[in-house]
């Protein structure tokens, strides 16, 4: 499957934010337990921080490969024809699901609006955005899955 423009800039946010939590929990355990008398007290927000978003940016690259969780007894018992319908009807409900959960998110990052985290001052909208961030992202791929399937239905390919 050919990278899109979005996954190489998802899985560049998920890489950063990633890297960046685990330099941050590296410093984080050396001065705790090397450079004991220099106290730190932001590390632990900043790594609750960089561990969502890594999540935010990781999670539509995880759609768009179908790489989510599944019951696959389930599936697998399935023929052919009813497995497709069934793949159809997940990324449908999905697509529809997290429809509401991006618009829930605008809401709920509105709360933030005004508030900063304790120790590192972020507005706390940008955190409480991550909902609705990965929930745009999700529906997009959501819907390139369904859009898919259905292609390969009338095509006749087979779909996993």
């Amino acid at each position: 499957m050919r990278k899109d423009y979005l996954e190489k800039v998802l899985e560049a946010g998920s890489f950063l934010a990633f890297t960046a939590l685990l330099l941050n929990v590296t410093f984080q355990v050396l001065t705790r337990n090397i450079f004991t008398s220099y106290s730190v007290i932001w590390t632990e927000e900043a790594s609750r921080f960089l561990f969502i978003y890594s999540i935010v940016f990781a999670a539509p690259i995880a759609m768009k490969h179908k790489d989510y969780v599944n019951v696959d007894i389930l599936i697998n018992l399935l023929s052919g024809n009813a497995r497709k319908a069934l793949n159809i009807f997940i990324n449908g409900i999905s697509a529809i699901l997290f429809i509401i959960v991006a618009i829930k998110g605008i809401d709920y990052a509105r709360i933030g609006i005004g508030q900063s985290s304790a120790t590192m001052g972020i507005p706390m909208s940008i955190m409480y955005a991550s909902m609705g961030i990965t929930s745009f992202f999700i529906v997009i791929y959501a819907i390139y899955n369904f859009v898919d399937y259905l292609r390969n239905i009338k095509t006749g390919d087979d779909i996993s």
